[in-house]
């Protein structure tokens, strides 16, 4: 290790490089300055004058709370590291007002030895042991310089990308708008990972290396004059308090490439914090259930038996594939207002036993909802289990409530996952519906949703910890358990998240459905997380469907809308195309949502699409089940201008209209190393596609046989080989197939 003086000269940049990244620190300021791919040159970062540090922290003593940052504390002293790859040691001792000593923040930056253009950044804070740590912003960048044709992706649930992330970023009022994304959390990050972006051109890499799911958020905003600022703020466990040293759990990857998202997705992917997540997953270690391996579509249906499974059964028989279901309103509470009073069923258990039994002979399986942390306060099991002392508990040391039902404006409790009380009794609840009715799994809806909880009384630490996904691990083993007599069962989860993908078999992601769901249309959905873990977990599901939702039977008769289960207007047919179409070249298992048995005569254009996809996915499960994701070839088609509903179970139809474009591919490398092209067409048109292949990418040999998979079959196309490395392929109105390469 070699010292650099104890504080570097002024003005002078302090650099790492190797053959594919160069990174400086400004040593007055304690600034990152440059950030550079060696191959073009492009300096990620603006080096403008007004640079801020590279850490802030948040500290609290007594009732008052401090910010310290570099800009605090002076210039640090500076070390060149010693070992493998080039690296620096920077320490700054900054002082917090009313403080007896001096902190130390230690940083150390070291260029990864990955095949990719990555630097790692490590961060400890030496401290009182009873000086509250109450956040670390590391590592902060003040500007992320511009570049044509921006894009930002977030693994924002399945993914989500803006082109227009500078303006987001500078507000309405131009005053500036953070953009912050907490991970894990089902509703934000299914993993910690950002990509900034010019398409095929300069990108930024961010990403948290971290097995264990600490808590974070990655954030950027304005300022107001078109600056684009980066940091990630983490959260450390207890502030903690009672340590003289505080370690970032994990190291920060900052990196640059050139590519688009894919290009981010496999640097995420390469990780290894990815490579030992993925070996959690249930579809990685053959722990699925058979039938769930098997499903054609889903059936996302409410109410009695009469609702959902015989238009699920009806189905199969019309596709000639197994039908699985995901089943609300079975139970006796009214949604959203009773839970988890959730037994007897409303039609009687004897005969809903019965329909299970007779709908599996059929090959048709349900998994029954059951929202995993939600406790109505004004039911009496509420009351008369003592359910309180067990629920989450705020900073405030009141119970936290949340109300979704408009209805009713019933308020629910959510409870806290670490309590044993808890856990036993959704497990016990569990045993009752997968060994007394004999359901084929459960949903847990709202699983990903993570929640700090304040109460010292639960036996885990206040506040944002581990524990809540630590929580998933024990309640899923339990439940698993305590049902194991009967045989493996399906264990869903609503969001897909890296915590919890070795404690479910599979996750539902309806940002698949962004329009219909009401997502903000300045941002596109993405298959993000598919492209890192598809063939780990499975993931179904959207919310595509025919009619307007329906009404539960136990919610306020005179308040139903006339419309329910009503067909919707032909105008949003595409809609309901393009939600599938995405559901099946990336790699889902699709979903029809209110499924009623006329749609087959009343709707038989969007029923025959159905159609088509499930028996076409069904012959590629090699790519669309077990495959793992490539860049796509670019698709040269129109986009088009169609109508899109928003509408929910609680929300009145919105109508607006979004440009998509008519195609859209997915691509799959198979386990046994053949490729497959997921193709689906949403126009009314005919489509002549030319299909710009690099065989070398893809790892294929110099020659390779192309093959066509469609609902009639797999036929031979011929040949290609690297010299002529185009397929030309007509694909007719909303057509689906796989196109196949196989160097066999």
């Amino acid at each position: 290790m070699a010292a650099l003086g104890a504080h570097a000269a002024e003005s002078a940049l302090i650099h790492m490089a190797d053959s594919r990244l160069q990174v400086a620190v400004d040593a007055t300021r304690g600034a990152l300055r440059e950030l550079i791919l060696r191959s073009d040159g492009f300096n990620q970062v603006d080096p403008g004058p007004s640079a801020f540090g590279l850490w802030q922290l948040t500290v609290g003593d007594g009732m008052t709370n401090h910010h310290v940052s570099v800009e605090d504390a002076g210039a640090p002293g500076v070390e060149r590291l010693a070992g493998d790859g080039d690296g620096l040691r920077l320490v700054w001792s900054p002082v917090v007002a009313g403080a007896s000593e001096p902190l130390r923040v230690e940083v150390l930056a070291r260029l990864d030895s990955q095949n990719a253009a990555l630097s790692r950044w490590e961060l400890a804070v030496v401290k009182p042991k009873a000086l509250r740590l109450e956040a670390v912003r590391f590592p902060r960048i003040h500007n992320l310089r511009p570049r044509a044709g921006e894009v930002l992706a977030v693994p924002h649930q399945l993914g989500m990308l803006t082109a227009t992330p500078r303006a987001l970023a500078q507000g309405t009022q131009g005053r500036g708008v953070r953009l912050a994304w907490r991970s894990p959390h089902g509703t934000d990050l299914s993993l910690p990972c950002l990509a900034f972006y010019q398409p095929d051109g300069p990108g930024f890499y961010a990403a948290c290396d971290d097995p264990e799911g600490y808590w974070k958020e990655l954030a950027v905003w304005g300022d107001g004059t078109n600056q684009l600022a980066f940091e990630i703020v983490h959260a450390p466990e207890q502030a903690a308090v009672g340590l003289a040293e505080f370690r970032l759990p994990f190291a920060v990857m900052l990196g640059a490439f050139r590519g688009d998202w894919t290009s981010a997705a496999q640097i995420y992917r390469a990780s290894p914090a990815a490579k030992a997540i993925a070996e959690r997953g249930r579809l990685r270690r053959r722990l699925v259930p058979a039938w769930l391996l098997e499903t054609g579509l889903w059936v996302w249906n409410r109410g009695r038996s009469s609702q959902v499974l015989h238009p699920a059964v009806a189905l199969r028989k019309h596709l000639k594939a197994p039908v699985s279901v995901l089943w609300h309103w079975w139970h006796h509470c009214a949604y959203d207002a009773g839970f988890p009073e959730y037994l007897p069923p409303r039609e009687g258990a004897q005969p809903l036993e019965t329909a299970l039994a007779s709908a599996r002979r059929q090959e048709v399986h349900a998994i029954l909802y059951m929202n995993q942390r939600l406790w109505c306060t004004n039911t009496a099991s509420w009351t008369r289990t003592g359910a309180e002392p067990f629920a989450v508990r705020g900073t405030n040391g009141t119970v936290v409530t949340e109300t979704y039902n408009t209805y009713l404006n019933t308020p629910c409790a959510p409870m806290c996952i670490a309590t044993a009380f808890w856990q036993d009794q959704y497990a016990a609840l569990a045993r009752e519906v997968l060994c007394g009715l004999h359901a084929s799994g459960l949903y847990m809806d709202q699983a990903g949703v993570l929640a700090a909880c304040y109460d010292p009384r639960h036996g885990h630490i206040p506040g944002p910890g581990r524990y809540w996904a630590d929580g998933f691990a024990r309640l899923t083993s339990e439940i698993r358990d305590g049902t194991s007599p009967r045989g493996p069962v399906a264990l869903g989860c609503e969001y897909p998240g890296e915590p919890w993908i070795g404690d479910f078999d599979l996750h539902l992601a309806l940002s698949v459905s962004a329009d219909r769901i009401g997502s903000d249309p300045a941002w596109e959905p993405i298959p993000f997380f598919q492209a890192v873990y598809h063939p780990c977990t499975i993931v179904f599901g959207n919310l595509a469907g025919l009619t307007h939702p329906p009404y539960d039977e136990q919610w306020p008769g005179e308040l139903a809308p006339a419309t329910r289960l009503s067909l919707l207007d032909r105008k949003f047919a595409p809609q309901f195309h393009l939600e599938q179409a995405r559901t099946f070249v990336w790699g889902m298992q699709p979903m029809l949502a209110n499924f009623l048995t006329q749609q087959l005569r009343e709707r038989p254009e969007e029923m025959d699409f159905v159609t088509r996809l499930v028996r076409t996915r069904l012959r590629s499960l090699k790519y669309l089940l077990h495959g793992t994701w490539l860049r796509p070839p670019a698709l040269d088609v129109p986009k088009a201008e169609i109508d899109v509903a928003t509408l929910g179970v609680y929300t009145p139809l919105k109508a607006s209209r979004r440009s998509c474009p008519v195609a859209l591919a997915g691509a799959w490398r198979a386990p046994d190393g053949d490729v497959g092209i997921a193709l689906a067409g949403i126009g009314d048109t005919p489509l002549r596609l030319a299909l710009a292949v690099d065989p070398q990418a893809y790892g294929l040999p110099e020659c390779c046989t192309v093959c066509r998979i469609d609902e009639r079959g797999r036929r031979r196309l011929g040949r290609l080989n690297r010299q002529q490395p185009v397929i030309t392929l007509e694909l007719p109105p909303r057509g689906l197939c796989v196109v196949e390469l196989s160097g066999k």
